[in-house]
Order: C-alpha cells, then structure tokens, then sequence
C-alpha cells in the first residue's frame, strides 16, 4: 500500500468543503486534545488523527464479501462446541448473497478445504459440509490460517470486503506455534490487503496468539467464554463485515518544524523524523479509527499560535470504486490563562486519549502479573482507576459516563490478579479487552 506522492488534489477539496465532506466520502479528523497551551513552556501533547466511515445509503448496496471460515475441528472441540460452532457458521452463511463468496476452511491434525471458494450459487451443499463436520485431533493452527487466506486470496478483489475468520478453543500445537510466527503470519496476510479476525473459545487458547495474529493484520478478536454465544459472535462479525465503505486506507501525518514526534500509543506506525505513516485495512459505516501520537512541542509565546502537523488520507471508496484523498490540519495557540486552557479542552479527543494512556498501564499490568508481580500489577491497576475517574470528573457528562466504565473494568480487574484459579479466565479478559481499546474494534463487547 502505497501513499500518493501528492496531496494537491487533497488540499484543494478541504479547502473548497472544510470538516463537511461529501457524503460518500470519509472524515478525516485531526485534533488535539488541548487546542491551547500554557505560554512559555516545552510541554508534551496528542495529536489524534481519525477516520469516520459515511453512512451506507442501504444494506442492499453494501460491498460484496469474499471471507473464509476456518473452523478448529481437533478433539476438545467435541460435544456442544462444535455443534455450536456449526450452527454459528451455518447462521453465518445464511446472510450472505448470491454475490458474495464464501470458502469453508477446517483443522485439527491436517487441513482440508470443505468448501472452496465460491460464490453462494448452491448454498444447501455448503450448509451439508458444515453439517458433516466432526472433531478429533490436533490443532494445526497455523497451516488452518494460512489455508484460508489462499482461498481468499483465489478471488481477491480490492472492490470486496476480504477477511479470514478463525475460530479456535485451544493451543496451537501441530506446525509453527508461537506468538511471533503468527503474528508475522497476520502481517503477510494483512499486507495483502486480508484482515483475519478470531474468535478464541474457552480457556484453552493461548490469547497472545490470537490478539497478535488479529491485530497484524487489522483485524478483531473476541474472547467467547460459552460455546452458545458463537452464533451471536459470528452473526455481529459478518454484519460488520458487511458495514465496511474504506479500505487500503493510508496516511501521513506531517508535523511542523519543531514539534517531535515521542511514540504513537494505539497501533503500528513508522516514524521517521517529522513524518509519521500508518494503514488500516478497512474503515466501517459510521465508526471512527484513530490513531494517538504523542508529541513535544516547543514553548510558545503568548497570543502565538503554532501548527502542529497536517494528515494526508487516501482510501478506497467502497461505493465509488475511486481513491478518495482527504486532508486536515491541527494547530494550537498560546495563553497565560488558566481558564481560557481549561475552556478549549477538546472533551471528544481526550477522551481517547485518556483510553489509550490507560490501555498501555493496563498491558503494563498483565506482564507486571506475568512476572509474578501481584502486588505491583495491582498498584499500577488501581492507579489507572484513579487517573481514569479524575479524568472523566474533569470532563463530566457523557465522558464521564464512558470512563467510569473502563475504571471499573480496570477496578475489578485489580481485585481478580490475585486469584491463580481465575488468572487463566481473567487474562483473556485483559488481552481481549487491550485489543478492542487499541484496534478500536467493530464489536460491541469484546468478551461474551
């Protein structure tokens, strides 16, 4: 994925139509959270540089499909889960069309394609294939994955919406199986223009594993703790799936002379001087995707303003087929009044601002817990509580609401590091709930 060399196009189209874009067009949203600082000092800041996807026109226009389902069939899938696991895929492909296509992946010692990639023109012979389905063996996670980003990739389209959909209920245990072979695995795949959401049943699955194999290649990760929530989980990710109007969406964030760059907070980026570039695969009906960079900036006199950096956006439009190219500058001004830089707080950008923070102390804690370290991993938890609800006392309202949510997660998550019996459980809670604050996830809860 490739930035355009130019932005003429791009600079032109803001200036004509400001924040108010098209209506089939994306918005580009490049704040910070403090558009005016203290006069006379270095200080450190954000900027948050995000993306809304427009609002489909209807359902009936939505960008065609091109996914895998990859099913773990080894032996402790057995029994209920993967009777609910074939009725979850089953449910699945009952809500695609006729122009979407679909490839049914499965494994457990080996891998076969049950179903390979075709369009739904004979949907009672897919659904029989999931129905034959019976669990025994190994798990070849790894080769089950990569199998079914080669079906994907058969019919790879940049105007469909390609995605690989794993499930899995236990460890990775024939082929390569650590955390950063699948995690280079997601970045192949994702490179290609292919997300690989998963789903990890139970307390079976290694959580590193798949987060860092979701994530590498943009995609989501739920942790399922009942195998009778898989329709539910596997019906809300294809209706996301179908939400998607962005992808190959590319970005260069180009700060001003002076300001520099300290390190992005949410997602993987390339900083290179006074250039920060970064992607995502795809940009959903009606949702945000952001990214957080912390930044120094110089001090400043009173009454002097200062631009802090411009984004350059290109995307593909899902319901144009065009490459759309956007652009949005940040700046701040100076003040002495303590009152006049409370008064212009930007509560929205903040706000996530304030997640990301507390998201990386949260990951702190876990490897903190990993160590051994209870007692620390506890502290670093309940001081997170007490920024977060300072915060969102702060900011009041709805903010407030929100935040009060991740401090009690975080709250409760402090009280749950010292029981080993629970660790295994309230680990993947952690895991799963760090991916969903950082990706910025399309699911309405994480853990279910």
């Amino acid at each position: 994925m490739k930035l355009l060399k130019t932005f003429v196009l791009a600079m032109t189209m803001t200036t004509m139509i400001g924040s108010a874009v098209l209506a089939n067009q994306c918005k580009l949203d490049v704040s910070t959270p403090k558009p005016v600082l203290k006069a006379d000092q270095k200080q450190t800041t954000f900027i948050k540089v995000g993306v809304t996807g427009f609002e489909m026109k209807s359902e009936k226009e939505r960008t065609p499909l091109n996914i895998a389902i990859v099913l773990d069939r080894s032996g402790s899938m057995s029994g209920e889960k993967i009777r609910q696991a074939k009725e979850a895929a089953i449910c699945a492909v009952e809500q695609l069309t006729a122009d979407d296509i679909v490839s049914v992946v499965v494994y457990s010692s080996d891998v076969e394609v049950l179903v390979p990639a075709t369009k739904l023109t004979d949907r009672e012979t897919i659904l029989k294939k999931i129905n034959s389905i019976e669990a025994s063996g190994s798990t070849a996670l790894y080769d089950g994955t990569k199998t079914g980003s080669k079906e994907v990739e058969k019919f790879f389209d940049k105007n469909r919406v390609n995605r690989v959909v794993l499930l899995s209920d236990g460890l990775a245990n024939v082929g390569p199986s650590s955390v950063s072979e699948l995690q280079e695995l997601g970045q192949e795949i994702g490179s290609k223009g292919i997300s690989v959401t998963t789903f990890g049943l139970g307390e079976g699955f290694n959580e590193d594993l798949m987060t860092q194999l979701a994530a590498a290649s943009d995609g989501n990760h739920i942790f399922i703790t009942k195998s009778s929530n898989l329709i539910d989980v596997f019906k809300e990710e294809f209706q996301f799936a179908a939400a998607v109007v962005a992808q190959e969406v590319a970005c260069k964030l180009v700060l001003d002379e002076g300001i520099r760059p300290i390190r992005v907070l949410n997602m993987d980026a390339d900083i290179q001087g006074q250039n920060v570039e970064f992607q995502w695969n795809q940009i959903y009906s009606g949702l945000e995707r952001y990214m957080i960079l912390e930044i120094e900036v110089p001090s400043g006199k009173k009454g002097e303003s200062k631009k802090l950096g411009t984004a350059f956006l290109t995307y593909a439009n899902m319901e144009t087929n065009a490459t759309d190219e956007l652009s949005a500058t940040a700046s701040v001004r100076f003040s002495d009044s303590e009152a006049l830089i409370e008064e212009s707080i930007n509560k929205e950008t903040l706000e996530l601002c304030v997640i990301q923070v507390a998201n990386l102390e949260n990951q702190r804690a876990t490897e903190l817990r990993d160590q051994g370290q209870i007692e620390q991993a506890q502290a670093v938890l309940n001081s997170n509580v007490s920024y977060i609800r300072g915060m969102g006392a702060m900011m009041g309202g709805s903010y407030e609401e929100k935040l009060e949510s991740i401090a009690s997660r975080n709250s409760i998550q402090a009280e749950e590091l010292s029981s080993d019996s629970n660790w295994k459980e309230s680990r993947k809670k952690m895991r799963a709930y760090q991916n969903f604050d950082s990706m910025q996830a399309p699911s309405s809860v994480p853990v279910r």
